[in-house]
């Protein structure tokens, strides 16, 4: 059958669920809510659900305050008050993380507390999970193409390494997508986006959740949710068209008060054109011109040797993903899941060669929770196995301005990984939690490398090629990842928090694959490289004040890092080599306040209106502990980075602000500031600044009534020229990607 007949299937049928949940009525089911005291988070409005899941926003709520680390819980309503087109929308405001749009959609540099600052493309790093099931490659390859914000209910954000579950295979971290399901959707939604640069944006979803009815002696409930959605843009640079059509659906059933499954289905079709980066020079003269001119001379087998758009750079791919998730409490305050997962993804990527690649990848989790208690104390324990496996096959060819050309390399590559982790949160007192955990890790990669060379004319597309060499590297990788810490109730809605964590993460495949090794050296098998390490100290408070006027999460931390891994250039070839040693230290805040109510509009009673800021403040100070040197045409000990060096590629002082106002007629607006205090470097050497900046943005909404809302969002309102997403370690001092122009953004949405 035809990829698009099944497509075709897909289609009709989720069809058929959207008809069958609207035509049906609505149902809820009342459930007991424990009563507990209030957890000291950002006080922010509930999301409004019919029914109740097994678990809910209110349970994360709980668990996040039990954690003794800073962590970022975005609800719905924040998302969708934005744009919603990429994670710069909704995480402007989180201190410690950076999300910056590369080409102006959801392609960006993202990285937490400078962990990920090696990823000039896509993504690593940072473990990305749908509803805790991981979402990439098993080598931990990632993107954020597919990721459809409107299809969310909320956005977990865990930062470093006391993610223990999500993220110490990592050392950023990890972000974690819930779904909105049948109980938290509308029956029937629709949202339509407009804007500058060609950006039209459209959704149309559906949740349903079911009369209850019996499966043998149990209880039963249905509950189902649908969006469909599609988006494109012509781009503000040159050759940065995008496009993207995303299907997000699942469907639950509840069995008792005790058992949930849940099955989820994902598919993505993304098309998009790479637009390239720009010098300084560049950028100040024109920052709309495609970028990404090749060096002189070089040979035109291995690159198409003009600028992105002569060469039709672009990444073009339809991925397929099912997860299963199963929900079994067993016995009194224990339960486990068992959450498998498959995907399938095709990419035709024609960059400095043209990429063809296809990739399998399947994995999951089995997961045990005991929260009973101990010792006559409250306690809560948690223990995992994920295992993960992939297999990728990759050709390579000449680029012949986005055509294959002859031959150049053709690949295998499988990966292989297990990870076990348990962790224990007990109540010492009513006011002390004390947790104690640890994870092990194990990746294995072996792959299958054929070389070709030309034969002839390269540009020919029937020109044979001739193999130069078969390599068939393997390797391993491993670590045991402990963590300590503590939460101290210092009022009733505040807390102080520390940890000590270690993290651990192992070079992806196409890293391992890169052409040269440190030494110099061609690479004839895997890179000498080694998996980078993290010791991380984090002390922080937060809370609310007693009123609910004031709430705050202020931490400072420090990452001493072994062997992290960097975008280098040896030989004028970008590759990648570990360094002995650097530390990140950072001060994270972020608040928000209610300045005044009854400014112009008295009533009391939700009637008058308000004005609220809120802020978020990160100093990054990310620092070389030791020289970093490699091998070279010019000799075999070049000097890559002194010590004391800046690790390039985030502003050491970042700031965002924002003032609201709300009326109770139910419109509000929002202007805010996007604040770069000072330019920071792009090289490891420190030759290079990527200037400061600061940009001026303008939100606004309102709410008729309960089935219309209308929006709109203005960007860069001075028309500032800046970079903010930056290319690290260019060897022609190529870092700038340019962001959006002055622009205007208006939507309107309907629910019922």
């Amino acid at each position: 059958m035809k990829w698009s007949e099944r497509v075709g299937i897909v289609g009709m049928g989720l069809v058929a669920v959207v008809w069958w949940g609207v035509t049906q009525p609505p149902a809820t089911r009342a459930a007991e809510e424990p009563q507990e005291q209030d957890a000291p988070v950002i006080a922010v409005e509930p999301v409004e659900v019919s029914g109740k899941r097994i678990e809910n926003v209110e349970d994360v709520k709980r668990e996040f305050a039990r954690r003794p680390g800073s962590n970022i819980l975005i609800e719905e309503k924040q998302i969708t008050e934005t744009r919603a087109i990429n994670l710069q929308d909704v995480l402007q405001f989180a201190p410690g993380v950076r999300f910056q749009s590369r080409f102006g959609a959801d392609e960006g540099q993202f990285q937490i507390r400078g962990t990920s600052l090696r990823n000039n493309f896509h993504h690593r790093g940072i473990n990305i999970l749908i509803n805790g099931i991981f979402f990439g490659d098993a080598d931990g390859f990632s993107d954020f193409e597919s990721i459809d914000l409107m299809a969310y209910e909320r956005i977990e954000v865990y930062k470093g390494a006391n993610a223990l579950r999500y993220g110490a295979n990592s050392i950023g971290g990890a972000i974690n997508f819930v779904p909105r399901t049948g109980y938290s959707a509308s029956t029937l939604q629709m949202r339509m986006l407009a804007g500058s640069f060609g950006m039209v944006s459209g959704q149309v979803s559906s949740g349903k959740v079911t009369q209850p009815f019996q499966v043998g002696n149990m209880s039963a409930t249905m509950d189902y949710y649908i969006s469909v959605s599609g988006n494109r843009q012509d781009g503000f640079q040159d050759n940065s068209q995008q496009a993207r059509e995303r299907i997000n659906a699942n469907i639950g059933i509840q069995l008792g008060n005790h058992q949930e499954i849940r099955a989820y289905f994902l598919q993505a079709n993304v098309a998009e054109r790479i637009p390239g980066s720009l010098t300084t020079q560049q950028l100040f003269f024109n920052r709309q011109q495609a970028g990404g001119q090749s060096p002189p001379g070089t040979p035109p087998f291995f690159a198409c040797n003009l600028n992105n758009q002569t060469c039709n750079y672009g990444r073009y791919y339809n991925l397929q993903r099912i997860g299963i998730a199963y929900h079994n409490e067993f016995a009194p305050n224990q339960y486990f899941e068992i959450i498998p997962y498959f995907s399938n993804q095709f990419v035709d990527h024609p960059i400095f060669q043209t990429i063809r690649q296809e990739n399998n990848n399947v994995g999951g989790e089995f997961r045990y929770v005991n929260s009973n208690p101990l010792f006559g104390k409250n306690n809560s324990f948690v223990a995992g196995f994920q295992p993960r496996y992939g297999n990728q096959r990759q050709q390579r060819f000449v680029n012949i301005n986005g055509s294959i050309g002859a031959l150049a390399q053709n690949y295998t590559a499988k990966t292989t990984y297990f990870g076990m982790y348990a962790e224990d949160a007990f109540d010492a007192t009513k006011d002390f939690t004390i947790v104690i955990g640890g994870r092990w890790d194990y990746t294995g990669r072996q792959a299958t490398v054929d070389n070709f060379g030309p034969a002839g004319n390269p540009f020919n597309p029937n020109t044979p090629s001739t193999p130069t060499g078969t390599n068939r590297p393997l390797q391993h990788f491993d670590a045991i990842s402990p963590k300590l810490g503590f939460v101290y109730r210092t009022t009733p809605t505040s807390q102080l928090y520390f940890n000590a964590s270690r993290a651990y993460e192992a070079p992806l495949n196409l890293e391992l694959l890169s052409s040269v090794n440190a030494n110099g050296t061609p690479n004839t098998g895997f890179l000498n490289l080694d998996a980078q390490r993290a010791w991380q100290l984090e002390l922080g408070h937060r809370g609310t004040s007693a009123d609910r006027r004031y709430s705050w999460d202020l931490t400072v931390y420090n990452l001493e890092m072994q062997k992290e891994i960097l975008a280098s250039n040896i030989n004028n070839q970008g590759t990648f080599q570990n360094a002995n040693g650097t530390r990140h230290t950072g001060v994270e805040a972020g608040g928000a306040m209610v300045l005044t109510k009854g400014l112009f509009a008295q009533g009391g009673q939700g009637k008058e209106d308000s004005l609220q800021t809120r802020v978020a403040y990160t100093w990054s100070r990310f620092k070389f502990t030791d020289d970093v040197r490699a091998g070279g045409a010019v000799g075999p000990n070049v000097l890559i980075a002194k010590d004391g060096n800046t690790v390039a590629g985030a502003p050491e002082h970042a700031m965002s602000l924002e003032l609201r106002y709300d009326h109770p007629a139910g419109w509000w607006i929002a202007p805010n500031v996007e604040w770069s205090l000072s330019g920071f470097y792009v090289n490891y050497q420190n030759t290079v600044k990527n200037p400061s900046y600061f940009v001026v943005n303008l939100r606004s909404g309102y709410t008729i009534n309960e089935h219309w809302i209308l929006f709109a969002e203005g960007r860069n309102l001075t028309d500032k020229t800046y970079a903010g997403a930056v290319v690290v370690n260019d060897s022609l001092n190529r870092y700038a990607n340019p962001a959006l122009g002055i622009s205007a953004f208006a939507g309107v949405e309907y629910k019922f």
